[in-house]
């Protein structure tokens, strides 16, 4: 397990004493309320999107996730993007038809029959 850096004491920023964590008083009471609306209207973190993504496991061949990894950050996005562009395609496809040369049909056909029985 990774050892946690020690703590440093910066001459710049000296630990409070008793008498100044008394004085202190909240945010609100000492800025205005611009300043203050200013201050806590900040949002940390990544944006919220209107639609969440669904974590889920799945097992590629390692080719395909070697690949996606060798064209640099953001290529869990990329694969995204690829698998979304496939989805709206089985969309978009009329039922009933084989696709591919197979006799099979629907999704399955278009995953080359390789789909699990669910």
């Amino acid at each position: 397990m990774a050892r946690k850096a020690p703590v440093t004491v910066d001459d710049d920023a000296p630990e409070l004493t008793e008498a100044q964590l008394a004085e202190m008083r909240p945010a609100h009471e000492v800025l205005s309320p611009r300043q203050f609306e200013a201050v806590t209207s900040v949002r940390r973190g990544r944006p919220k999107t209107q639609t969440s993504k669904v974590p889920v496991t799945i097992r590629l061949d390692p080719d395909v996730v070697e690949t996606y990894k060798a064209t640099g950050t953001g290529w869990q996005t990329r694969m995204n993007e690829c698998l979304s562009r496939g989805a709206q395609e089985l969309r978009a496809a009329p039922t009933g038809r084989a696709r591919g040369g197979s006799n099979e049909t629907g999704p399955k056909a278009h995953l080359g029959g390789r789909a699990k029985a669910g």
